[in-house]
């Protein structure tokens, strides 16, 4: 991720300089400087992220994120002043002597753009320095690439296929039936679900099981991700027939293809499993290697997407493999764990915690079983996660595969997950609008960014990597929730990648405010009070980008409510539909002029919440929200028709007047606003409720 980082800053800084004519050659200069020496750094970078394992290498890595993520937030800054000023300068005769403020602040504004780049080229020179003193190009050069994957640690070696198979009695009779059935064509079955559920612990249940002895050629194939086609081929031969290993090094693919499948026609009825395959891609290459003899022959494939599983035939059988329940997850701890009548709480609390993933209960169990005291018990359900991680690699590297196989974006909306409590139902429809606002999305040419985000949140689930709570009956999902043990490698993989940082004094953290540091965006779950305290007076100097918060609280201070709204100038994203606020909202929210997601904070049923004039102000804002207020009325001034970049005004519904100005034409919805007076045509394309 450091290297999108830089390249991200590297393009923000030759955008700057295009469209920024009125800044001083030397400025222009030190910009221009500071991308080449970006671009410079960025062939080491790439080079470097691989070796992360590396303590130095990494610190030296996240440097240089740190300089351009800075440099992004420097030129943000700089703009948002910039029409900051352009805003203040409209008006008549009366209203020069503000104009030649507004010169002197340009000036001023210049002149601190100006240091601050030339901070920023004092760090590159120090990271040039340092990457030639730690030899680091030298180590990279040297050093054999790492393989970010372990194909063979993740085969699920906690599991017995006889002894440790728990609730998955319906899955393996159904799946018997597929095999055993009198369908005497090819058969094929895909079987799919989250990594650690069990997939390749079902299918090696059904590959040794006494019930199929009728299939006398077998072939079991490991794939994972870091596939080689030839090597997979090899394998499979080798099950069949022990051929010469020299003679089959010697062949290329296609006479490897060949080979496989002159083998299997002469030979009886076969069953193939082919476990963990993440490329359709790859299936399709291989699976003229399996000739159909009309002979009840099968073929099973376990993967966790669930595209991949679909693409296999069209006949194929598809199994979607389910978490256990509750009283399958508590006997699959037992099997091992044991525990005393006294210790029974404990265990099922540490239980229920791992959502019914089999792999984290096996571990679990193997865990406990060390020491059957109350304290050590007690100890470890306090630091489930980590104790989990400590006790085996695995786990993590299981959760890790599915993290590294995504796209840039989507890593950063995925990680961006941890803004929500623990067991959280997460909207769809507002999350879009703020993966989009938080700049996550990417731009597709002919598309909506929203059609881009949607496109990300059913990837996410056909990776099985978020667990679907509601969908409409055609299929489309509108609440989801993520797996605790999911959550906490989010939010861990957030900290490290500075993409958000969690508020949560309930922890019990010595200095909460230290996991902020660095952070863009923070998100409080409770007290709103001792995070503004801690944080003291000078907020701005954290760069914050978003604010967050994400539980529901009661009611705050009104000077809580002004400095939520005032604190943090160059903000792009602030959600406050979880507060309640006496005082509703400030006209300083105009002060947060690189606003593109607004979420209103809601207020006593009793009066109405009035939207100030201000808001006119912010010529960025995309998203004005206050859905999560049902008895709230908002009071919308004339102003919104002045911002043209908004695409989505969404409330629960609300009565009075909605201007909406005939340049608006970036409009996508208006839901359930019931509006009196509209100036000129709205382009909605999602309506969800509207009266003219």
């Amino acid at each position: 991720m450091v290297d999108a980082a830089v390249s991200f800053a590297i393009e923000k800084l030759h955008e700057f300089v295009s469209k920024q004519v009125n800044i001083r050659i030397g400025v222009k200069d030190g910009i221009e400087w500071l991308k080449d020496e970006l671009g410079y750094l960025l062939i080491s970078v790439r080079a470097a992220e691989a070796h992360q394992d590396k303590d130095h290498i990494r610190r030296w890595t996240d440097s240089v994120k740190d300089v351009a993520n800075q440099a992004v937030i420097i030129l943000e800054r700089f703009s948002a002043q910039q029409e900051q000023h352009a805003a203040d300068e409209q008006g008549g005769v009366l209203e020069c002597m503000r104009r030649l403020i507004c010169i002197c602040k340009k000036e001023a504004n210049l002149y601190d753009i100006g240091k601050d780049i030339e901070s920023l080229k004092e760090k590159i020179i120090v990271i040039k320095s340092r990457r030639d003193e730690y030899h680091i190009n030298d180590i990279i050069i040297a050093t054999p690439r790492v393989q970010k994957r372990r194909r063979t640690l993740l085969r699920a070696a906690s599991f017995d296929h006889e002894k440790d198979v728990v609730g998955f009695e319906v899955d393996y009779q159904t799946l018997l039936a597929q095999l055993d059935n009198q369908d005497s064509s090819l058969g094929f079955i895909s079987i799919h679900g989250m990594g650690g559920l069990g997939k390749s612990t079902l299918a090696s249940k059904l590959y040794h099981s006494s019930e199929l002895s009728h299939f006398k050629s077998r072939a079991w194939v490991c794939v994972s991700e870091d596939y080689d086609n030839k090597l997979v081929l090899r394998k499979i031969i080798n099950c069949f027939k022990g051929d010469d290993r020299d003679l089959l090094s010697k062949m290329e693919e296609v006479e490897l293809l060949g080979h496989l499948r002159k083998i299997l026609l002469e030979g009886d009825h076969y069953l193939v499993v082919i476990d963990d395959i993440w490329d359709v891609d790859f299936w399709k290459k291989i699976k003229s290697a399996f000739p159909d003899k009309k002979n009840g022959s099968r073929v099973i494939i376990t993967t966790r997407n669930k595209l991949v599983a679909e693409g296999v035939e069209d006949t194929c059988f598809i199994h979607e493999l389910s978490f256990l329940s509750k009283d399958e997850s508590w006997k699959l701890f037992c099997k091992r764990a044991k525990p005393t009548p006294n210790l029974e709480m404990l265990g099922k609390e540490m239980v229920d915690k791992c959502g019914g993933l089999p792999l984290a209960i096996v571990i679990l169990s193997g865990l406990l079983l060390q020491k059957k005291t109350y304290q050590f018990w007690s100890n470890v359900k306090d630091q489930l996660w980590r104790k989990l991680k400590g006790e085996s690699s695995e786990i993590q590297e299981l959760l890790n595969l599915s993290y590294d196989d995504l796209s840039f974006n989507m890593r950063q909306c995925f990680l961006y997950l941890a803004r929500y409590p623990e067991d959280h139902t997460i909207q769809v429809s507002k999350l879009k609008l703020l993966w989009i606002a938080e700049e996550f999305v990417e731009k597709r040419d002919g598309e909506y960014m929203e059609d881009v985000a949607e496109d990300y949140v059913n990837e996410l689930i056909n990776r099985n990597m978020i667990q679907i709570e509601l969908q409409t009956v055609d299929g489309q999902v509108l609440v989801f929730k993520i797996h605790d043990l999911v959550r906490d490698l989010v939010i861990e993989k957030a900290r490290e990648q500075k993409i958000l940082g969690i508020f949560d004094p309930s922890q019990q953290h010595p200095d909460p405010i230290h996991l902020l540091q660095g952070q863009a965006r923070h998100a409080i779950y409770n007290g709103i009070g001792e995070y503004l305290k801690l944080l003291g007076p000078n907020s701005d100097d954290l760069n914050l980008r978003s604010l967050a918060v994400t539980s529901e609280i009661d009611k705050i201070k009104v000077e809580e409510v002004k400095l939520m709204y005032t604190r943090f100038h160059y903000l792009k994203v602030l959600d406050l539909t979880s507060v309640h606020g006496s005082e509703g909202i400030p006209e300083a929210v105009g002060d947060l002029v690189l606003l593109k997601f607004l979420g209103l904070m809601g207020g006593d049923k009793r009066k109405d919440i009035v939207i100030p004039s201000s808001i006119g102000k912010l010529k960025s804002l995309q998203t004005l929200h206050g859905l999560d207020w049902p008895d709230n009325e908002f009071e919308f001034p004339k102003e919104i028709s002045e911002l043209k970049e908004l695409k989505h005004i969404i409330f629960h519904g609300n009565e009075g007047n909605l201007n909406i100005g005939r340049d608006q034409t970036k409009l996508q919805t208006i839901s359930t606003c019931y509006s009196q007076i509209w100036l000129g045509p709205c382009w909605a394309k999602y309506v969800l409720s509207l009266t003219k």
